[in-house]
């Protein structure tokens, strides 16, 4: 389907229970890890990556050793708040983390470069989505008023993209 035959209300399915369903549902994942595991994937990719091993992290969260464990190399349940805490305190981007896994139903995209771009300009559109999850809408505007706004807002990105490879490249030569 042509960028320009999209529409909110042909990407969004309604949902039947906005408290249970993930925020990105758009299709069935592919089979594989369920979300939970996907995101303790993320975890410890995370911990290899900053070099802490479980057992110190479990120490600054003041957990216990075992239990952290048992949650992220085992199969005990990670909590929304306790997978919360831990993105806090290695200090991960949530939004980014959920996209990644929630959306993408890849916990390795959370490293990806595209993913972090993408993810920066669809910040206020998540924090929207939780908001009108939550039965409160702050802003009442048409939507060719939020659609022209996020295209004006992605070709001042990209000119000034450009304008600064150009800039890189006066400067290189």
């Amino acid at each position: 389907m042509p960028h320009r035959n999209l529409t909110p209300e042909t990407v969004f399915k309604p949902s039947a229970d906005p408290e249970t369903e993930p925020v990105f549902l758009f299709a069935n994942p592919n089979p594989g890890p369920g979300e939970q595991d996907q995101y303790k994937q993320l975890i410890n990719a995370e911990l290899a990556r900053q070099g802490i091993p479980p057992a110190h992290l479990a120490d600054r969260m003041r957990i216990p050793r075992p239990r952290l464990h048992k949650i992220l190399k085992q199969t005990n349940p990670l909590t929304e708040g306790l997978r919360d805490r831990i993105f806090r305190e290695l200090g991960m981007d949530h939004v980014r983390a959920k996209i990644s896994v929630a959306l993408l139903h890849d916990p390795d995209a959370y490293a990806n470069q595209a993913v972090f771009l993408a993810t920066e300009s669809l910040k206020s559109f998540y924090l929207e989505v939780m908001t009108c999850r939550r039965g409160s809408i702050e802003v009442d505007l048409r939507p060719a008023i939020i659609h022209e706004a996020a295209r004006r807002a992605y070709d001042l990105l990209l000119s000034h993209q450009e304008r600064v490879m150009q800039n890189d490249q006066t400067l290189q030569a």
